[in-house]
């Protein structure tokens, strides 16, 4: 029977060579994991990976470096990743090892964006195992050239938007999921899979309020946009000095004045990133449900 261990005690762990100082209460944060078998069991049941050294630290034969993010969680209920982090699959291995079922379904998400390919559940332990679906998460770029219709002679009292096609860029599986039949894909033949990334796709209308509509049904949010802005008063092609050489100054302010010449001036390009999370909901299964 192994002696009673106070909940405040000081732990020191060392895993694969880093040492780490905790308390017992940390490491008892969820039940039913391997922290909890650890301490309970003084290392019988982990003999193979798991020792208690002579100066009475645990000595854990797993990865050193991954488990200062595992002891975070453990302190805190949060999964705290730094940005560009490469190691999600050896991190989820260490989740897996250790037996924490809520930290795995916090990574879940991390691990299906990286590796959409694969299957984010997995055997926690003899007892369980969790299965999930997942709803591919990802960027999808709207990009329009733009302008305003001005009517004939540029005299219309109502300015309406004018929009010359909508491109799309993203992965084609991704757009296609959200657009449906009214994705254009002429342009850009199937030659590599759905998986494939394109910035070579555009809408078969011209209406980017309901463009905006199918990405919010399918839970995209705008992230980020940009814009070219206006031609301002230039004209392109137009030489005031010129025009008072060759055409005079009256061609001069009849170009100003037509309605062509306002649509190119104020002309622009913009577009709009959406992003989507992957959308994850994780059930916890008995080992033997039936």
């Amino acid at each position: 029977m192994t002696e009673h261990i106070n909940d405040c005690q000081v732990i020191s762990l060392n895993i694969g060579g880093t040492k780490y100082m905790t308390t017992v209460r940390t490491l008892m944060r969820e039940e039913n994991t391997f922290f909890t078998d650890l301490l309970k069991s003084d290392c019988n049941q982990h003999e193979n990976v798991a020792t208690k050294l002579p100066d009475g630290a645990y000595f854990i034969d797993r990865d050193g470096e991954l488990f200062v993010y595992i002891l975070d969680y453990m302190r805190t209920g949060k999964l705290l990743l730094p940005d560009n982090f490469k190691d999600t699959a050896r991190l989820k291995e260490e989740v897996m090892f250790y037996k924490l079922e809520n930290m795995n379904e916090l990574l879940l998400p991390y691990f299906n964006l990286k590796y959409p390919g694969r299957l984010g559940g997995g055997q926690i332990n003899g007892n369980t195992a969790l299965q999930n679906t997942c709803e591919t998460g990802g960027f999808i770029t709207l990009g329009y050239r733009g302008t305003f219709a001005f009517g004939r002679d540029g005299q219309a009292d109502v300015k309406f938007r004018k929009l010359h096609r909508i491109l799309v860029c993203g992965k084609v599986a991704l757009c296609r999921e959200v657009f449906a039949d009214t994705l254009n894909e002429s342009r850009d033949p199937d030659r590599e899979g759905s998986e494939r990334y394109t910035s070579r796709l555009y809408l078969k209308h011209q209406c980017l309020e309901r463009a905006c509509d199918n990405l919010a049904e399918k839970g995209f949010k705008l992230v980020a946009t940009c814009s070219s802005g206006a031609n301002g008063l230039a004209t392109a092609g137009f030489s005031v000095l010129g025009a008072q050489i060759n055409t005079g100054a009256q061609d001069f302010v009849n170009q100003r004045n037509s309605g062509d010449f306002e649509e190119q001036r104020w002309a622009h390009y913009t577009e709009y990133v959406f992003y989507r999370e992957p959308q994850l909901a994780t059930s916890v299964i008995g080992s033997d449900s039936k």
